[in-house]
């Protein structure tokens, strides 16, 4: 079953620039969930990159709680299905401020979670609330997506971060 919506450039902007950062604890989680993503790899030129922690927004004491998430996800049989219909989920959040056409989104909001019911319901028949338990999840993933946040928007006004990166700007346009 497709899904289509029709939202604004401005609107699609504003919802970015409101998920980015929930979708990227998501997507660490999805990466190291289905491809085997470590905690840290070694740069060619021999440097260790430490994945996890940026999966975590440069905050390590949230490694616990994010691994405790991963292996909640993993019980509930997290797929690539659920993947996409969380990720929108999380995109398309109808109380994001300055949006112009809130109908539109709640419309596409409300669409994915209906195909994420459906798809929960009759192919995961076997595991009790699917559905309920992996929208327990988007308050979660967006709870340390911000204290994630916090913590760079703290190092950057510090002087600890770069300034002109996108990651900065996305930090910015959040917080206007």
């Amino acid at each position: 079953k497709s899904i289509s919506i029709d939202i604004s450039v401005d609107d699609q902007m504003k919802l970015l620039q409101h998920s980015w950062s929930d979708m990227l604890v998501l997507d660490h989680m999805h990466q190291r969930m289905h491809n085997s993503l470590p905690d840290e790899t070694t740069l060619p030129n021999g440097q260790k990159f430490d994945l996890l922690c940026l999966g975590l927004l440069g905050v390590p004491t949230l490694a616990d709680h994010f691994n405790d998430l991963t292996a909640k996800l993993q019980d509930l049989k997290f797929d690539m299905t659920d993947y996409i219909c969380v990720k929108f989920l999380l995109l398309l959040n109808p109380d994001v401020r300055g949006i112009m056409n809130r109908r539109h989104v709640q419309e596409g909001y409300d669409q994915v979670q209906h195909a994420l019911m459906d798809y929960t319901v009759n192919c995961y028949p076997q595991i009790q609330d699917k559905f309920a338990k992996l929208l327990l999840v988007l308050p979660e993933i967006h709870q340390m997506a911000s204290r994630g946040e916090d913590h760079l928007y703290h190092k950057h006004c510090n002087g600890g971060a770069p300034t002109q990166t996108l990651l900065m700007e996305m930090l910015h346009a959040k917080r206007k």
